[in-house]
């Protein structure tokens, strides 16, 4: 049947849906302006008028009115007769410089290559995308897994490390899988006397050399390439560090926890730092955090932090302690572990899935 138009009644609901396809531009325009070097610019000549900025940075005149005001509203600039200027926030979060800049990780959600980008298609995926040996990954993405893990979740970390009554008189750690090195590198600025290897992907140790270098470590962190499933990392360790590594890797954690416990000299620590799995198994949290986590964790999450404890037993790794941090997925698990000579029991290995059918 043909409508009759003057009945049709859309309704006050689709304010709603309106404020989603606002939050989209809200984001472009942020986009648009870390892309055009807009706080970088300002942090170096500003306060500047509309013209001036849009002159050194190639904006239609046209434009720069609602541009500057949306930035403004948002409360990223600061507005003082005809100038304009960053605020605190962009000063500290979006200016390149700065040791807190978050620019590359939100240029990340868009990027044309990631999972959101083309969320149908990932939707879609039976298997993890790029999970080959070869794969991934890249020095623009391993730039944002930085900047988003200084949101609080290294420093937590750190801090947790630091409590241990060991850490003071440790000299030898190890980051298996580290990437961009800031756990190595924030557990060598706590101990003056900590030497640390980090281990990751050979594709990878250049990118990580990078980040060694901008914190000047050169001389107490180093880099090794490798497969923590075939490659040796070493032994003597005082301290072994994972973080967000192991998700691709479920049915190779007795394998993986049997190395760290080899790599440990007796009496060692290890800390793991991982997400495990939401509503099914019992941490619920917003749905689009809950979507974001199982995106970034290869399909899903590590199961059942309660059980966690038992595949590090059967290896000799005793947990001491299980807390939780924050994340920008919600919270992250941590387990300390000690690894102890002898250990009279023996349970059954963990295997990383529940059989649930969010984690087959």
């Amino acid at each position: 049947m043909i409508p009759e138009i003057s009945d049709i009644a859309v309704g006050e609901e689709i304010s709603a849906i309106d404020r989603i396809v606002d939050g989209y531009k809200t984001y472009q325009v942020l986009r648009a302006a870390l892309s055009l070097g807009l706080f970088d610019w300002l942090d170096e000549h500003g306060p500047a008028t509309r013209e001036e900025i849009g002159s050194a940075l190639s904006i239609n005149g046209m434009f720069t009115r609602s541009l500057f005001q949306t930035l403004a509203e948002l409360g990223l600039l600061a507005q003082k007769d005809d100038g304009f200027s960053n605020n605190e926030t962009a000063g500290r979060l979006l200016v390149k410089r700065s040791a807190a800049y978050q620019g590359d990780w939100i240029l990340n959600a868009s990027d044309e290559q990631g999972q959101w980008s083309h969320l149908e298609d990932t939707l879609a995926q039976t298997v993890p995308k790029n999970t080959g040996f070869s794969a991934g990954p890249g020095p623009q993405f391993l730039q944002a897994l930085a900047e988003r893990t200084l949101r609080g979740e290294v420093q937590d970390v750190t801090k947790i490390l630091s409590a241990w009554d060991g850490f003071d008189t440790a000299t030898k750690l190890l980051d298996i899988g580290g990437g961009h090195a800031l756990y190595a590198i924030a557990a060598c600025q706590k101990n003056p006397k900590l030497h640390a290897v980090v281990f990751d992907k050979p594709h990878v140790t250049g990118i990580t050399e990078e980040f060694i270098r901008a914190y000047g470590m050169e001389d107490r962190i180093t880099v090794r390439g490798g497969d923590i499933v075939t490659d040796d990392p070493g032994s003597g360790y005082d301290i072994v560090m994972i973080s967000h590594l192991l998700y691709k890797f479920r049915a190779d954690l007795p394998a993986i926890f049997g190395k760290v416990a080899t790599g440990l000299r007796p009496g060692g620590l290890f800390v793991s730092n991982h997400w495990f799995c939401g509503p099914v198994c019992g941490e619920g949290s917003a749905g689009i955090s809950e979507l974001d986590r199982s995106i970034h964790s290869y399909g899903h999450p590590l199961c059942h932090p309660e059980n966690f404890a038992s595949g590090m037993f059967s290896k000799g790794l005793v947990v001491t302690k299980k807390t939780t941090v924050r994340s920008n997925f919600g919270q992250s698990h941590v387990h300390v572990a000690e690894k102890v000579p002898e250990h009279k029991s023996q349970v059954p290995e963990y295997k990383g899935s529940c059989g649930c059918e969010s984690c087959r």
